[in-house]
């Protein structure tokens, strides 16, 4: 505002003056009126000037102590930071140290619970409630995985994870290897009951040519398109696979009758006999 009002009096001024360069040149006179009004207003210019001064110098103090309280302000967050920064590392550490203790309590509370989970799935394969047990040993172990993903580092977890799942893979390999090489009484009995129904020898799947299919072929997927012709009469005999050697029938000892000797009961009599796995 003072700024604005003196440069609208230094025009008024300016203008005054060129008008009594103008009189002057004219020899015109200019009147007492006109005479006190160019006082009043050059008075009145040189008072706005002071105090447009006077408002410089304090917006000029002013700003200078708002530089110096900026400066302040930034000593004094830089003096923070210095002096914060142990309690933040402290606090990092405990923070830290919280989270593993957390982690291992749980871990100490899931991985019982996993193990015991195992040990009931591999206890209860042939349970009907198997299915119950291995969810419940699926959600134990997302459960685990979640617990180590959640409070150890990422390149922890990987190790962990990788760890994990090599045991896993070499558990499953174990496993399968003692299947093959002792395998369970219920599977041999199914494995063979299978080969018996497609005429095929259990151990090498050679075809049981006997009665009359003792000139034809097939093999596993061809044995349903077999016509195959009337028995003729031809009677029931032991029969030995000419491919591995197997006893595949044989004379019932209750009945004297041929039965299936790779199958725990005769046919005609029912008579049981163990099978070795």
């Amino acid at each position: 505002m003072v700024g604005d009002s003196s440069r609208n009096l230094q025009q008024t001024i300016n203008q005054l003056i060129e008008l009594r360069k103008l009189g002057m040149q004219k020899s015109i006179a200019f009147s007492e009126t006109e005479q006190a009004n160019f006082t009043s207003s050059l008075n009145l210019f040189l008072d706005n000037q002071q105090k447009y001064q006077e408002l410089s110098r304090t917006i000029s103090d002013m700003i200078d102590r708002k530089q110096g309280l900026v400066r302040e302000k930034e000593q004094a967050e830089q003096e923070i930071k210095r002096q914060g920064q142990p309690a933040r590392d402290e606090f990092d550490t405990l923070s830290r140290k919280h989270r593993l203790k957390l982690a291992f309590l749980q871990l100490a509370v899931l991985l019982p619970i996993l193990a015991v989970a195992a040990v009931v799935i591999i206890k209860k394969r042939s349970s009907i409630y198997f299915p119950l047990f291995l969810a419940f040993g699926a959600a134990a172990l997302v459960k685990v995985a979640l617990v180590v993903h959640e409070y150890f580092p990422s390149k922890y977890f990987k190790y962990i994870l990788i760890g994990g799942l090599l045991i896993v893979v070499a558990r499953l390999l174990i496993y399968f290897i003692r299947t093959i090489a002792f395998p369970k009484t219920q599977w041999l009995v199914k494995q063979y009951r299978e080969a018996y129904e497609r005429f095929l020898c259990p151990v090498c799947e050679y075809p049981i040519r006997t009665g009359p299919r003792r000139f034809l072929f097939w093999t596993r997927r061809t044995v349903n398109r077999i016509v195959v012709p009337g028995d003729g009469g031809v009677p029931e005999e032991n029969y030995t696979c000419p491919s591995c050697g197997c006893n595949l029938f044989e004379e019932c000892p209750s009945c004297n009758k041929i039965r299936h000797a790779m199958l725990p009961n005769c046919s005609h009599c029912g008579a049981e006999k163990e099978i070795n796995a």
